[in-house]
């Protein structure tokens, strides 16, 4: 915002160049090749440069007014910036298209943002324009410019010259109804989305995904757009990202492809499986190795299971692994290879099993010595055996690690308490019961579990009892009252 004290600097130094000389004197120079330099008068030189003196001439005469009425309405930190002169310079271009003077407009603002929205507005709207359609004069893109005076003159979306994509009503009236400070090309993918039923979030998902980076093979997009539109279940930013580039190559390898009977769940697993192989593919290529952090490895042995912890040091381990534990650690490839990571991988050995099984990949940050993820299968939480493993390595090492787990074995199913009178309690010998603090004592109680009972549970049974027995004395003596 301009303050008093910025706008008399602004226009000081404004002042000091003397503005209206120098904007009279670029005016009369020839059209000539100029280099942009870091000064007010250089970027007004290098514009009209670009404007013909001897055809067109229409152009160079419209730069100069709206650059002196600027300066007269007193807007003088709009004419320090070099990018606001080169909006001005590009509303210029289209000078004979204004449907005002530039005359005739008054500064209402002291902040130069919204002098320069009210300008654009004044020279080129009879009728609303969503606002981030202003950005075009900000742009290179000249026919994004003349879509903005196409609609403020009251032309329809669907009219507008070189329109890209085939809209439909509901999609111009979603064009025209886009809120969010978007660039052209992803409003036009977010109201093309929000016309085939999208919801908010996903138009905004396909607004900012690589189907907004060009309208080449406009067909095969807009089938994405509409499948995406409709598919059914979440979907992540990345794994959406993932399936663009596959299906993408997809209809480059085969141009009869299509997304006729495909479905998300399937498609994704799809996507993630030539990913893997285009990686795979590129570090084999490379085949990028790196030399380990200064973190050991780790083995140990329980019952008739071995537990292994290695490092993983190339890249075709890191795609080996991503493979296999169908996530995303291919892509640590650069961290690694610059000591800024460590990925690790829990593996376990039985006798009854030649394979060994993946139990969580692991990374960790060398210069902290601390355990960032240990992730399972799917990127899901490690199993509490995994936990384990990983916390006695972590001690050897002397590595901080805070992550939880979870206990893949699913919690029993609470039962009904049974009548009182049925209730037969046997407790065993103090040395066979559990310790009472391995109890968790939220969990309701459920006597076909075994009797292997807790004191606590005990003595809760016999206040319920006391409880009951009370009731019912209660009960015989308001009777006799």
């Amino acid at each position: 915002m301009e303050t008093q004290t910025t706008m008399a600097m602004a226009a000081a130094e404004l002042r000091g160049t003397g503005f209206v000389a120098l904007v009279n004197r670029a005016y009369k120079q020839p059209q000539q090749i100029l280099e942009i330099e870091n000064t007010i008068e250089s970027v007004i030189c290098y514009h009209f440069s670009t404007m013909s003196a001897v055809n067109h001439i229409w152009k160079r005469e419209t730069f100069r007014s709206v650059l002196l009425h600027l300066y007269g309405e007193g807007c003088y930190t709009l004419l320090k910036s070099p990018d606001f002169i080169e909006v001005l310079a590009n509303m210029s271009a289209f000078g004979k298209m204004m449907v005002r003077s530039v005359d005739s407009w008054k500064k209402e603002s002291f902040v130069a943002e919204d002098q320069l929205r009210s300008f654009i507005k004044h020279c080129f709207t009879n009728y609303d324009v969503p606002q981030f359609m202003e950005n075009a004069f900000g742009g290179e893109n000249k026919v994004h410019m003349l879509w903005y005076i196409q609609l403020g003159r009251g032309d329809s979306v669907q009219k507008l010259s070189g329109f890209p994509v085939e809209f439909t009503k509901r999609m111009a009236h979603e064009f025209r109804n886009i809120k969010r400070a978007l660039t052209i090309p992803r409003a036009i993918r977010m109201a093309q989305a929000l016309g085939f039923g999208a919801t908010n979030q996903r138009a905004e998902l396909i607004a900012w995904s690589a189907l907004s980076e060009g309208f080449d093979n406009e067909a095969f997009r807009t089938e994405l757009v509409k499948f995406f539109a409709a598919a059914e279940g979440d979907i992540r930013l990345d794994l959406f990202q993932i399936t663009i580039d596959y299906l993408f190559y997809m209809k480059a390898e085969n141009n009869a492809f299509t997304m006729k009977g495909r479905i998300w769940d399937v498609l994704y697993v799809q996507a993630l499986g030539w990913h893997r192989d285009m990686l795979k593919k590129k570090a084999a290529e490379s085949n990028n190795q790196w030399k380990p952090a200064d973190v050991g490895n780790f083995c140990m042995e329980e019952d008739e299971a071995r537990f292994i912890i290695t490092q993983l040091t190339s890249s075709e381990a890191l795609y080996d692994e991503g493979e296999e534990m169908e996530h995303c650690v291919a892509d640590y490839v650069y961290q690694c290879s610059v000591g800024e990571s460590a990925i690790f991988s829990l593996r376990k050995f039985t006798v009854s099993n030649e394979f060994y099984e993946t139990l969580a990949t692991i990374e960790v940050l060398p210069s902290d010595k601390e355990i960032v993820q240990a992730q399972a299968k799917y990127n899901d939480m490690i199993s509490q055996e995994a936990h384990d493993v990983i916390v006695k390595w972590a001690q050897q090492e002397g590595i901080v690690f805070n992550l939880e787990s979870y206990d893949a074995e699913p919690e029993p199913i609470p039962q009904p308490l049974p009548q009182v009178q049925q209730q037969v309690l046997v407790v065993q010998p103090r040395e066979q019961q559990r310790p009472v603090e391995n109890y968790e004592p939220y969990k309701p109680f459920n006597p076909y579990r075994g009797v292997n009972f807790s004191i606590e549970g005990v003595e809760t049974r016999y206040i319920i009892f006391f409880i009951i027995k009370m009731v019912l004395l209660m009960a015989k003596c308001s009777q006799i009252y």
